[in-house]
């Protein structure tokens, strides 16, 4: 709880300090927009910063302390400038009351998962998320991670889980995800309540609660409601800095702000970027001002591109590729060749619906959209082709119906108009690029402040009104039930962290083990990403993430241990829970008593990729190069003799 409270304080300091250097590009904001507007800012300018800390050889060893040093300097002069007075808040009285606590108990939920480990249903907070930060911790520096291509994404929010795992362990890092909600929250509250007054700002806030995916993801170490809050706000104000009601130099140096952080974040920022340039552009012609929409889109352009820029050069010199592993064909990059690529695009093109042998089918859009709402499964992962991914990762129907019925009311501002036309085309991307429900914050969050618009001007938001509550209460009853009843054991005492990981984490119990390895081992693991566990020396081995080891090239099970010894591995490492292309019981088979692979198999699997590397596995135990020396229920550890 300790690492948590730290990284609460510091995300504070880091807001104040924010608050003070922005004082004056924000002082026509509602005081809770601006707070919870700075804080953001404040946290990714925090994890910007670490970057150039970081690029410095053992420059995480002492950056701490620099920057928390700089970031309480700002936030005091904050202070003495008077700019704490507007973090007063008036809690409001009856019914209305109801607000606040129905937000409180999502954000106490997230607390919960902040507190408890992670699992395995939290995958990607422990495949790379926290794994890529303790990895350049434990080096003391940031540097290229070869064989998990992760870690050359933008960053400026996973940055941060390298200053809470420091100071915090896992729960210290999670915390910044919750911090972010509550910011997030202020933040729609202060907008929603300076564009539409009434009670629209709390109706904003809920409505963001609710949404399952934001609900879920906070708490863990995924970065989508970050980035979903950075591309909201950038959207809000890019649409609002060409409308007379908004001060519009300031709306231009925000909305490039969060664009450049949401660029920062996530690869599809760029997509939020294009879909920006083209309403405003768009927008200007229809006003007959095309010089004001071409100028405008052009600075906010300006400005988010040198926001993000540290990163895509800090990727190009490492991949030679800005946007690695992305557009391989089109800028190539090491460690990365067709038939990854190939590999790759494949697996995201595997979510959702209407995808057949010539792409997607356009009239497939409709289901696409509504299926973020009603069938989640398809848009979530593992099993996502067959439908078995995981209601947490949808965005809801809420937010759907707040935005039709803002749409159909006939009484949308300008502004909302240019931000439903930018909801519209960012639907579009997402229906022909990958269908990931969780890719799709950068919608429902704008969403939701339409929602509440429709709900304060028209008597028909009493639908979007029922919506928004209906929403709410499902997403805190199915958070509970699929996280935080589990959750709660092991954060009460009831069940001990070993217990509660071990049920839920079928690698925790080999991880003990293999972390009783000598401090110079070197692990290849074969369908297992979750590293984050291990203090040895790792590296994900499948062909898919890397070149390094030339499974390709490689005939027999004594040249692959003769060469996984050249490259400095001392084990192997093999999930057979991992291999989803039915070989597992053969492999099981062949390191047993059973019948080794017969020929038939062996010229399947060679002319397969991601089959090949079972057979020579296999053979290097069968010819004494791989050595047993532990088992587990679905998994075994060998060791490379020379």
């Amino acid at each position: 709880m300790f690492g948590v409270l730290v990284t609460v304080a510091f995300a504070l300091c880091a807001a104040m300090a924010a608050r003070f250097v922005l004082d004056r590009c924000t002082k026509s904001l509602d005081p809770a927009e601006r707070f919870g507007v700075c804080g953001l800012l404040g946290l990714g300018s925090v994890g910007l910063l670490t970057l150039f800390v970081g690029l410095i050889p053992g420059g995480l060893n002492w950056g701490v302390y620099f920057i928390v040093v700089l970031v309480l300097a700002l936030a005091v002069f904050g202070l003495v400038n008077g700019h704490h007075q507007e973090l007063r808040l008036k809690l409001p009285t009856g019914l209305s009351l109801l607000f606040p606590l129905a937000v409180g108990v999502i954000g106490l939920l997230s607390l919960v998962a902040v507190l408890a480990p992670s699992v395995a249903s939290d995958w990607d907070t422990l495949a790379y998320h926290l794994a890529v930060p303790k990895i350049w911790l434990q080096g003391g520096q940031i540097e290229y991670v070869q064989g998990i291509h992760h870690s050359n994404f933008p960053l400026s929010i996973d940055n941060l889980y390298i200053w809470g795992l420091m100071w915090g362990g896992q729960s210290g890092a999670k915390a910044f995800t919750l911090v972010v909600f509550v910011f997030g929250a202020i933040a729609l509250f202060g907008l929603a309540r300076r564009w539409y007054g009434g009670s629209a700002e709390w109706w904003c806030a809920l409505g963001f609660a609710g949404i399952p995916v934001v609900a879920w993801e906070t708490g863990t170490a995924y970065i989508d409601v970050a980035h979903g809050l950075f591309a909201a706000f950038g959207i809000l104000y890019a649409c609002s800095s060409i409308v007379k009601e908004e001060n519009r130099k300031e709306s231009i140096i925000l909305a490039g702000l969060c664009l450049g952080f949401a660029l920062g974040t996530k690869y599809t920022g760029f997509q939020v970027l294009v879909a920006v340039a083209a309403v405003v552009g768009m927008a200007g012609l229809f006003m007959r001002k095309p010089f004001v929409g071409v100028k405008t889109k052009i600075a906010i352009a300006v400005i988010a591109l040198l926001v993000a820029a540290p990163w895509y050069v800090k990727t190009a010199v490492y991949t030679g590729n800005p946007v690695f592993p992305f557009f391989y064909g089109v800028l190539g990059g090491e460690d990365w060749d067709e038939w990854r690529e190939a590999t790759y695009k494949n697996e995201q093109q595997t979510f959702g619906v209407g995808r057949g042998e010539n792409g997607r089918n356009p009239l497939a859009i409709g289901h696409a959209i509504l299926g973020l709402a009603y069938q989640p499964g398809r848009y979530t992962n593992p099993g996502q082709e067959q439908g078995g991914g995981s209601p947490t990762g949808a965005i809801g129907f809420a937010v759907l119906v707040g935005a039709v019925m803002a749409a159909v009311s006939g009484r949308m501002s300008r502004r909302e108009k240019l931000t439903l036309a930018t909801i519209g085309l960012l639907l579009l991307m997402w229906f022909f690029l990958s269908q990931q429900s969780r890719y799709m914050t950068i919608v429902a969050i704008p969403m939701c402040v339409l929602g509440a618009g429709a709900i304060a001007k028209f008597g028909a938001g009493r639908i979007v009104a029922a919506a928004f509550i209906l929403q709410a209460a499902y997403t805190a009853w199915m958070i509970k039930t699929v996280r935080t009843d589990a959750e709660l054991q092991v954060v009460f005492g009831q069940q001990t962290a070993r217990e509660y990981q071990a049920q839920r984490n079928l690698f925790y119990e080999p991880s003990q083990r293999l972390n009783q390895l000598p401090e110079d081992s070197k692990i290849a693991l074969y369908h297992e990403l979750f590293g984050f566990l291990l203090d040895r020396d790792y590296f994900w081995a499948n062909p898919g993430h890397s070149k390094l080891i030339p499974h390709k090239t490689l005939s027999t099970g004594d040249e692959y241990a003769s060469k996984m010894a050249e490259l400095g591995f001392t084990h192997v490492y093999y999930n057979i829970l991992g291999d989803s292309v039915g070989h597992g019981q053969k492999f099981v088979d062949s390191i047993g008593d059973g019948v080794f692979y017969s020929e038939d198999d062996r010229a399947l699997m060679f002319d397969d990729l991601n089959l090949k590397f079972n057979w020579l596995i296999a053979d290097a135990h069968r010819s004494g190069r791989l050595r047993i020396v532990a088992t587990f229920p679905r998994s075994v550890l060998f060791e490379i003799v020379e």
